[in-house]
């Protein structure tokens, strides 16, 4: 046997020796770290997948509640999603939390929406971009309730060149500076807004339409938030006095009856005059309706003449014309024989 091959076989023995010792030393250690591992690796496959169903789940619960608002059943709508705040896996908590701020706000309830926004902006449990949403939500509440210093401890931080929300933080911060009076504040949001290409084109039109209202001189209209929102009074029924008159004109008074001439003795040896035309029979004026009294649709009544208005006498009709008298003979002459 040579010399190499006697060191390599002393060599295998020194290895197989430790081999053995190590394996008799961390031996259990290794075969527990490796069921570990085997464990961990089952687990963390188990959970994902528990995970992925139960985001399903409350993905569905969310739609739903979603659906049931958008059908106009807002409290059954709060009360899914209220129960999805309690027991809602994941984000869709948060998303919960934000959509019942939002139906409030929507019903008129803007103290407790502007509560709810400010909740979720403030937990930190919650992932940045929601919190920062829920900010700039409750800033456009506060633009028509609140001040300018409201706006913008809320949402002055968004409005920075690196602020993925800096286009809505920015469009808050001037509606708020406008409303209160600070028109360079206004048009220094609104420019910026024009002026970067990234705006969104809703954003950016609505920034050109501010920047010419401003440049015209326009002021906000001051509304009270206090004040409650004015009821729409229903249409109140027409009254007595108010009804147009269209009802059956009363009799109207009888026009004087003419003088009847008086009868005079035809002269002897005139004329018969001739027969006088009867007087017409007077039209009756249109009546004028009174006011107090409801529509009708009742034809006029024809009002004869008085009774008074005697007709003329018979004798001017057809007075009778007497015989001429013969004229007498002349004294001392006789008469002609027959």
């Amino acid at each position: 046997m040579s010399d190499e091959s006697f060191f390599r076989e002393v060599n295998e023995e020194i290895r197989q020796d430790r081999t053995r010792q190590i394996w008799a030393r961390y031996g259990r250690v290794i075969i527990a770290l490796a069921v570990l591992a085997v464990i961990a690796t089952g687990g963390y496959v188990a959970w994902r997948e528990y995970s992925i169903s139960q985001a399903n789940q409350s993905g569905d619960r969310f739609i739903a509640a979603l659906d049931l608002a958008a059908t106009g059943k807002p409290d059954e709508a709060l009360a899914a999603l209220g129960a999805m705040v309690e027991e809602g896996h994941g984000v869709y908590r948060d998303l919960a939390r934000m959509r019942v701020a939002a139906l409030q706000d929507k019903q008129g309830a803007k103290a407790d929406a502007i509560a709810g926004f400010d909740a979720v902006a403030g937990d930190s449990s919650v992932p940045r971009p929601i919190r920062d949403m829920a900010a700039i939500r409750a800033a456009y509440i506060l633009v028509d309730t609140g001040s300018l210093d409201d706006v913008s401890q809320r949402v002055v931080q968004l409005s920075g060149d690196d602020q993925p929300l800096r286009h809505p933080a920015r469009e808050v911060l001037g509606l708020a500076a406008w409303k209160a009076g600070d028109a360079e504040d206004a048009k220094r949001y609104f420019g910026q807004l024009r002026d970067d290409q990234s705006t969104p084109s809703g954003i950016a039109i609505r920034a050109r339409l501010m920047l010419e209202l401003i440049e015209a001189g326009s002021r906000p209209i001051a509304v009270d938030p206090a004040a409650p929102a004015p009821a729409t009074a229903a249409p109140a029924a027409p009254t007595a006095t108010s009804a147009p008159a269209a009802s059956a004109p009363a009799a109207p008074a009888a026009p004087a009856a003419p003088a009847a001439p008086a009868e005079t003795t035809a002269p002897a040896e005139t004329i018969a005059p001739a027969a006088p035309i009867a007087p017409s029979e007077p039209v009756a004026p249109e009546a004028t309706a009174p006011a107090d009294q409801a529509p009708e649709a009742a034809a006029p009544v024809a009002v004869p003449p008085a009774a008074d208005a005697a007709a003329p006498p018979a004798s001017d009709a057809a007075p009778v014309t007497p015989a001429p008298a013969s004229p007498a003979a002349p004294a001392g002459t006789a008469a002609p024989a027959n």
